[in-house]
């Protein structure tokens, strides 16, 4: 997730400043910061060893439908930035004569694309995973209790 975001913000909307401007980097902070502070919330109180059940159901149900929308919103961002990177050939480098070879960044952004789409499924499902057993039927009662 680190990663993630550290690419998004530093080489994909940091470098292109016309990219700083679009309403999609808006909608991606405030999703990530949104998803930030009931999960930092829930952490630190579970670390305490208090479990709010409103809190806890939050944590766990809301990053389904947010995590799916802040990958659509990376994405948007990323190929909002990709004619940017085309004209100005950013991050774009041609190795020297031994070599003889080039990588050209928009093609590493489309790749990073379909990893990133790929990733968002086993996430989910992960994110399934960690709330049936978090929030199951069974749970839930023991936890009241």
């Amino acid at each position: 997730q680190i990663t993630e975001r550290i690419i998004v913000l530093f080489v994909v909307i940091n470098s292109q400043e016309e990219v700083q401007g679009k309403y999609v980097v808006c909608v991606l902070f405030f999703l990530w910061n949104l998803l930030d502070v009931v999960r930092y919330t829930y952490n630190m109180l579970a670390r305490m060893g208090i479990y709010y059940l409103p809190l806890t159901w939050l944590n766990f149900s809301l990053c389904i439908p947010l995590y799916p929308l802040s990958v659509l919103a990376k994405g948007f961002a990323i190929c909002v930035s990709l004619p940017y990177f085309e004209s100005f050939g950013t991050y774009s480098i041609k190795l020297p004569f031994p070599f003889t070879f080039s990588i050209y960044f928009p093609y590493v952004l489309k790749m990073y694309l379909l990893v990133l789409f790929a990733g968002m499924c086993f996430i989910i499902q992960n994110l399934f995973s960690e709330r049936m057993a978090h929030l199951g039927r069974g749970n839930i009662k023991n936890k009241r209790s």
